[in-house]
């Protein structure tokens, strides 16, 4: 795979839609044995995490379809696919979309309790969850909420917050306006876990990689997006071609935003690319098509049902996406975990590196941050076994999604990218 400079176009702007925070909550039954998947290596260890997060989001697109552009974005070629999507350019601040508040419609000030919010809606939840405040609504508990309204209800208002995601054990109870302290009540020491070794309940705000991840998520791609049905002329593959093609783009520039992934070389960050983004798609995939519906959710406006994977030949990963479903269902994941867990397969990929201690320590940083978080939401870190079930399915849907890719390219079934040809490529485990 040859790594030379290229020129690079224009690149126009994926349109994307906001995907909804689902996710599923609730803990589950307590376990003293960690969970070690079969042919799956996680090393956990101690970790000097660094708090900085000012990563560039530089993401390129890779080039359309000869014949058919059938996701809402053109691309344009490049001369090394996968080096330059790892070293492209963001395009302008001001060409980017904004992003509004999921409560009120407001632009939003950041991602805040684990939604993209406004500091208004961001302050009230806070506000509420601290003062312990119960509302009342004086009507049916269906009142509109948006910018100009959000403070005509507080209960429909606090209500709409919980709906879309923002989570309670988020919100430090013993912070006040200006950082002093509130003295505990009698109450709340019985609640906190050791509580001379641990000064505040841990909570979500202090996971720093979290936060990162939680910012760098890339949104759902949108097909035809001016249209509401799709030609008969226009085929499934087709659009699932282009559809893997925008997010293996979408995979790269959300990976370099991971800290520790641009410490290591160029070469390596290709490497574990391209040895895990079917993982991290099928992941992705599974996780956004909960609750089972019996169909999978690949776009904003486009799923694919069983009829149509079996008449396009995609039955088998059909099939392993819902088996992923079921194991992610039961073991009620969340999206915070989730998101971790993403981060989590690319890190531990068993691909030979020349930098083995850079790798373990880009892998345990991202350990330690999801064990915080399953101790947060499930009140015990050895439940981080529950959520690592789905791992060797995973690996089982690798090789059944590079062999069907690389079969229809073989026969010219359809028309693939040049980036996605060469992620298809094998990697030497």
């Amino acid at each position: 795979m040859s790594l030379g400079d290229g020129e690079m176009g224009t690149v126009p702007v994926i349109k994307k839609e906001v995907e909804p925070s689902g996710g599923f909550h609730g803990p589950s039954s307590p376990s003293s044995t960690v969970y070690s998947p079969p042919s799956i290596t996680i090393l956990s260890g101690d970790v000097n995490f660094s708090e900085t997060t000012g990563f560039h989001n530089d993401i390129k697109c890779s080039p359309g379809s000869p014949d058919h552009q059938y996701c809402s974005s053109t691309t344009h070629p490049l001369s090394n696919p996968i080096e330059q999507s790892v070293t492209g350019e963001m395009p302008e601040e001001e060409d980017m979309p904004r992003r509004l508040c999921l409560v009120c419609g407001d632009i939003a000030s950041g991602f805040h309790y684990g939604v993209a919010s406004c500091e208004a809606c961001k302050a009230f939840f806070k506000r509420t969850i601290q003062g312990n405040i119960e509302y009342t609504c004086p009507g049916a508990n269906d009142c509109e909420i948006n910018k100009r309204r959000r403070k005509a209800c507080q209960a429909c208002r606090f209500q709409k917050c919980l709906n879309k995601g923002m989570l309670k054990e988020g919100v430090r109870l013993d912070r006040v306006r200006g950082g002093r302290q509130k003295y505990r009540r009698n109450t709340e020491v019985t609640y906190l876990l050791n509580t001379q070794a641990h000064p505040h309940k841990p909570v979500l705000e202090d996971n720093k990689l979290l936060e990162v991840l939680i910012a760098c998520e890339p949104e759902l791609l949108s097909v035809l997006s001016e249209e509401d049905s799709f030609s008969p002329s226009v085929s499934t593959l087709n659009i699932l071609s282009d559809l893997y093609d925008k997010e293996l783009v979408n995979i790269i520039g959300w990976a370099k935003q991971i800290p520790g992934f641009t410490e290591l070389s160029l070469s390596n960050q290709m490497r574990l690319l391209q040895s895990t983004w079917t993982e991290i798609l099928t992941l992705s995939l599974a996780f956004r098509s909960l609750p089972p519906t019996g169909k999978l959710r690949f776009a904003v406006n486009f799923m694919l049902d069983e009829i149509q994977a079996q008449e396009c030949g995609a039955l088998e990963i059909y099939q392993l996406c819902f088996t992923i479903m079921d194991k992610l269902q039961r073991s009620l994941i969340c999206r915070e975990e989730y998101i971790l867990l993403k981060a989590l397969v690319l890190a531990n990929s068993d691909v030979r590196v020349d930098e083995a201690t850079a790798l373990k320590q880009f892998r345990d940083s991202i350990v330690s941050s999801l064990m915080d978080c399953v101790a947060v939401i499930r009140g015990d870190r050895n439940e981080t076994s529950t959520v690592l079930l789905c791992l060797p399915v995973l690996r089982q849907a690798d090789h059944v999604l590079r062999s069907f890719w690389t079969g229809l390219h073989a026969r010219g079934a359809v028309s693939i990218n040049k980036l996605f040809v060469e992620m298809l490529e094998p990697t030497l485990r």
